[in-house]
C-alpha cells in the first residue's frame, strides 16, 4: 500500500471516528429512546475487571452476502450487517446526541434498560480498509481515543487489542466515566465500511457483557 493511500485511508478512518466516538461515547452518551436523560460530561474512572472480550467465532457469510437466520435477528433493509439478539434484549430505537454531529450512516441497538445497552453504528469510510495495515488504522483511531480521553473518557489502553469479528478486524477498547458508565468499544474494518459496536452498561454489567458477545458471535458484515 502506497504512503499517500495509506495517509488518504487513516485520514478518512479518523475523520468519520472523531466523530463516531464522540457521537456514542462522550458528548451524548447513549439511552434507549422514550425517556431516561443523557449522561453529563464526563471524567475517567478505572474500569471493572471483567471486561476482557473473547475471541468471536466466525459466522457463515457466503461470498460476502449477509445470511442471518432465525426469528430474532437484525437485518436492517440496505445495511451492510446483521445479528441475532441476545436474550432478555429488545430492539430499540437509540438516541444519540451530539454537539459535533455524527457521520453514522445507520445506528440501531438492543437494550436491556436506559443505560444498559448494545449500539451499533455504521460509517462509510470511501476507501478501502482492506489495503490498510493494522498499524495504519491503530494510528488512525489513535486520534479518536486521544480526543475521547481530553473529553473526559478514560480508555484502560490506548493500544487496541486487535481481534476478528466475522473474519473482519477489530480493534477493541474499554473505558469508564465518573458517572459508572462503562463501555466496550469495537471498531470493525471490512472494505470501504466500518461497523462501531459499542456494548454499554451501568447497572447489568453481567448481562451487557454476555449480550455483547453473543451480539459480536453472530454478527455478520459485508464491505
Amino acid at each position: 500500500m502506497s504512503s499517500t493511500m495509506g495517509c488518504r485511508l487513516a485520514g478518512a478512518v479518523a475523520a468519520a471516528m472523531l466523530l463516531a466516538g464522540c457521537a456514542t461515547t462522550v458528548a451524548g452518551n447513549p439511552t434507549a429512546a422514550g425517556g431516561g436523560s443523557s449522561a453529563p460530561d464526563t471524567e475517567p474512572t478505572e474500569e471493572t475487571q471483567s471486561t476482557e472480550p473473547t475471541e468471536t467465532s466466525e459466522s457463515g457469510t457466503d461470498e460476502g452476502g449477509l445470511a442471518c437466520e432465525g426469528e430474532d435477528v437484525v437485518a436492517p433493509e440496505g445495511q451492510p450487517f446483521c445479528f441475532t439478539i441476545p436474550a432478555g434484549f429488545r430492539p430499540n430505537e437509540i438516541d444519540v446526541e451530539t454537539e459535533a454531529g455524527s457521520t453514522a450512516s445507520f445506528t440501531t441497538g438492543v437494550v436491556l434498560s436506559q443505560r444498559d445497552l448494545i449500539i451499533l453504528s455504521v460509517y462509510p469510510l470511501g476507501l478501502d480498509s482492506d489495503d490498510a495495515s493494522d498499524r495504519e488504522l491503530i494510528d488512525a483511531l489513535a486520534t479518536v481515543i486521544a480526543q475521547l480521553d481530553a473529553a473526559g473518557f478514560d480508555f484502560t489502553e490506548t493500544e487496541p487489542l486487535v481481534l476478528e469479528v466475522d473474519g473482519a478486524r477489530a480493534f477493541f477498547y474499554t473505558g469508564s466515566d465518573a458517572t459508572g458508565l462503562h463501555i466496550d468499544t469495537y471498531f470493525i474494518f471490512r472494505g470501504a465500511v466500518e461497523l462501531q459496536v459499542n456494548c454499554q452498561w451501568q447497572t447489568l454489567e453481567t448481562e451487557v457483557l454476555a449480550g455483547c458477545d453473543d451480539v459480536l458471535d453472530s454478527l455478520q458484515i459485508t464491505g
